[in-house]
């Protein structure tokens, strides 16, 4: 069941779930869609960890207008509704550009609070030419359909993972032109204001706020440069908090086409972290 709080003035849909001891898992999800992105990685999740799911703002059952908003109200609101539910470390999962607040959570709570982040399909280098332009073109009512819809097509990978479709069509369908122009302005922005993710972790080191933290990925789909790029990027002075796996999976949401491969992850980094601490 969804259960809502408002939070900092405005509806936040979560649920819980799990009755075990201990730091919880919170998922973040991406934007324009909503924690069904974990109905299938939950079932092997919620018997060995509390869950939290959080939908972000203007996300939730209500589609009653609300102003603009960004990954600071992300981070606030996450911030406020763990404080309400007396929560007070946790790890983080998030999934795709959701990994923007994953990263600004860890910069403002430190690792007092946040003890650990597992990334999911991020782009991690600099945005690639087309998906900036496509992010530009989602922010055109004109071209924003078909832009879209080459998003999709990408994300996919020619699968036809009925699980992921029912994603497409009942999830990310819910939301319109407004949701989806405002989530491509707030995720160019990120991209232009920190360069990419990894910059991001390497300024957040660099003020010995650092927590473990793991990506893995299937897209792009293989892809001996990117993941060079994360071999580099881990062996360059030893980052011994960051790992990386690239999971060689069909579609860009590895939580519905291989929950159980994910969970084995999220598990096997638990348990890492768990010893490191």
């Amino acid at each position: 069941m969804v259960l809502t709080k408002t939070i900092n003035g405005t509806e936040i849909s979560y649920d819980t779930s799990g009755y075990a001891t201990g730091a919880p898992l919170v998922l973040l999800t991406g934007w324009a869609h909503d924690i069904q992105l974990y109905d299938l990685l939950l079932p092997h999740l919620a018997h060995k960890y509390n869950v939290v799911r959080i939908n972000w703002r203007g996300h939730g059952p209500s589609r009653d207008s609300i102003a603009d908003f960004g990954v600071e109200e992300q981070v606030s609101d996450t911030i406020a509704l763990l404080d309400a539910l007396d929560v007070t470390t946790f790890h983080l999962v998030s999934h795709s550009h959701g990994g923007w607040a994953g990263l600004g959570l860890i910069d403002k709570l430190g690792p007092s609070r946040v003890l650990s982040l597992f990334m999911i399909d991020q782009i991690m280098t600099d945005p690639p030419a087309p998906f900036a332009s496509g992010l530009a073109a989602m922010q055109d009512k004109d071209s924003w359909k078909v832009a879209r819809q080459g998003l999709f097509d990408n994300w996919l990978g020619g699968s036809d993972n009925p699980a992921v479709r029912d994603h497409f069509a009942y999830s990310f369908g819910k939301f319109g032109y407004d949701m989806w122009a405002l989530s491509c302005r707030v995720i160019a922005g990120a991209y232009g204001e920190h360069g990419n993710p990894m910059k991001r972790m390497e300024k957040i080191a660099e003020q010995g706020r650092i927590v473990p933290i793991r990506h893995v990925f299937s897209h792009p789909v293989n892809d001996a440069k990117y993941r060079a790029w994360h071999e580099a990027f881990q062996t360059e002075r030893r980052k011994k908090w960051f790992s990386w796996r690239d999971l060689g999976g069909p579609t860009h949401f590895p939580t519905l086409d291989s929950p159980e491969i994910v969970a084995g992850e999220i598990e096997a980094f638990m348990e890492r972290v768990g010893t490191e601490q």
